[in-house]
């Protein structure tokens, strides 16, 4: 993965050369035609997302719950909570993003305290716009 781009992501922009050189190595680039599943409301979380480019469909229940696009980050509740996933969510469009698993996430995050503080962040923003 090429550092640059990882930088015009959000989650990743504050970073300098070196931690985003460490990230580089741990994320996992990924392409989805519209309509494929990210993945399933109920499934057991193995990582989360970063939109790169495109957009994706959050529903729960079959309910619409909001409309992501380039930059956003999904997933990262469940797999920070350890629970199975709220929702469902699609590709909207040709979608490329980065992911990171589990265990690639707790690796940096435990070189990187401020990117698990800035998910943490994350987090909790969705979880107060989810009870609204």
């Amino acid at each position: 993965m090429d550092v640059e781009r990882l930088r015009e992501l959000p989650l990743f922009s504050e970073l300098d050369h070196h931690d985003l050189a460490i990230v580089a190595r741990w994320v996992r680039e990924v392409e989805l035609r519209d309509g494929e599943l990210l993945f399933e409301q109920g499934a057991m979380p193995r990582e989360l997302w970063v939109l790169e480019r495109g957009g994706a469909e959050v529903s729960h229940d079959g309910a619409h719950v909001a409309s992501l696009g380039p930059g956003d980050v999904v997933g990262e509740m469940a797999l920070l909570k350890l629970q199975r996933r709220w929702a469902t969510v699609r590709a909207v469009g040709d979608v490329r993003a980065v992911t990171l698993d589990a265990d690639a996430l707790a690796a940096i995050t435990e070189e990187m305290p401020e990117l698990g503080e800035r998910l943490r962040e994350t987090m909790a923003r969705r979880d107060r716009e989810n009870e609204e």
